[in-house]
């Protein structure tokens, strides 16, 4: 629901509320190994696309490179 709640952020333009909240997400998907979760984080960043993301994103986008459930 967290993630539905970022994308939604997301749409509306509020780039760092929508990561802050999709990080909180994958955060938890990861304490509880969710693939679920992870997938629906990889999902709501791609949505985002721009040649020169924010640091929010950027931080955001290692944190998901570096896990595989």
């Amino acid at each position: 629901m967290v993630l539905d709640i970022a994308a939604g952020h997301l749409a509306a333009g509020r780039v760092e509320a929508a990561f802050a909240l999709a990080s909180r997400a994958f955060t938890t998907g990861v304490q509880y190994r969710s693939g679920r979760i992870i997938e629906r984080a990889r999902a709501v960043r791609r949505t985002l696309t721009t040649a020169t993301p924010p640091k929010v994103v950027r931080d955001f986008d290692e944190r998901l490179h570096g896990v595989y459930l």
